[in-house]
């Protein structure tokens, strides 16, 4: 009976808002406090214990079809901030999505799963996530370092907040830390623990270590253990 409301949720899209409706409101949530000075769209994603905190106006949260949100928190701490979750076989746990200051933004692909940690946009910069990424446990992504490191001959702050891009099918295993200023190919697998903090170059290729370096090329990776 399940496995039928599944798929006939697949084919007929009014039956899926249906459904994503009644769960989210057997599975409250508090993004209705919310939603006169921002833009939050949650039609057709399910969610289950997950809460907003929004201080901030004119910020869109979108959280695609069919995606699924458990345990999670969505916050922003600024005006014009953009978080949007894409659709498909996306599965997200245990996870904060944190923007802070004016105009950052969150941008993950379709089919994405990550089962937790913490993705942070601050200073009005972007964090792009690609399509089909798997990340595991106790992942960080920060754009920026929430703190200023100055220079006491100059005065000058050093340290200001870098976007982070991450292409189409990565695998970011567990403990991994991504810092601001950078990009990981399509393609690419992270060992354990690693810290990413430039960019890498080659796709196909797994990376390892602190800081994070190529350790073996014309690789890839499956969902499934074939």
């Amino acid at each position: 009976m399940i496995l039928k409301l599944k798929n006939r949720m697949k084919q007929a899209r009014n039956l899926l808002l249906l459904v994503s409706k009644i769960h989210n409101i057997i599975n409250f949530n508090n993004s209705w406090k919310y939603r006169i000075k921002n833009n939050i769209k949650l039609e057709g994603s399910f969610l289950k214990k997950t809460k907003f905190n929004i201080k901030g106006h004119n910020n869109t949260v979108i959280i695609g079809e069919k995606a699924r949100l458990t345990n999670c928190e969505i916050v922003i701490i600024g005006n014009n901030c953009k978080i949007e979750i894409g659709t498909g076989s996306t599965i997200i746990s245990n996870t904060v999505l944190w923007c802070q200051d004016d105009n950052s933004t969150i941008n993950i692909g379709n089919d994405f799963t990550m089962e937790g940690g913490h993705i942070a946009s601050t200073e009005g910069e972007l964090i792009r996530i690609g399509n089909d990424c798997m990340f595991s446990g106790e992942i960080e992504i920060r754009n920026g370092d929430s703190h200023s490191m100055v220079d006491n001959l100059t005065k000058q702050r050093l340290n200001h907040a870098k976007p982070v891009f991450i292409g189409n099918h990565v695998w970011l295993t567990a403990n991994v830390k991504v810092l601001k200023g950078a990009s990981i190919p399509s393609n690419s697998i992270i060992g354990n623990s690693s810290i990413v903090s430039k960019k890498l170059c080659c796709e196909n290729a797994v990376y390892a270590g602190i800081p994070c370096k190529i350790v073996k090329e014309n690789m890839n990776w499956d969902r499934q253990k074939l």
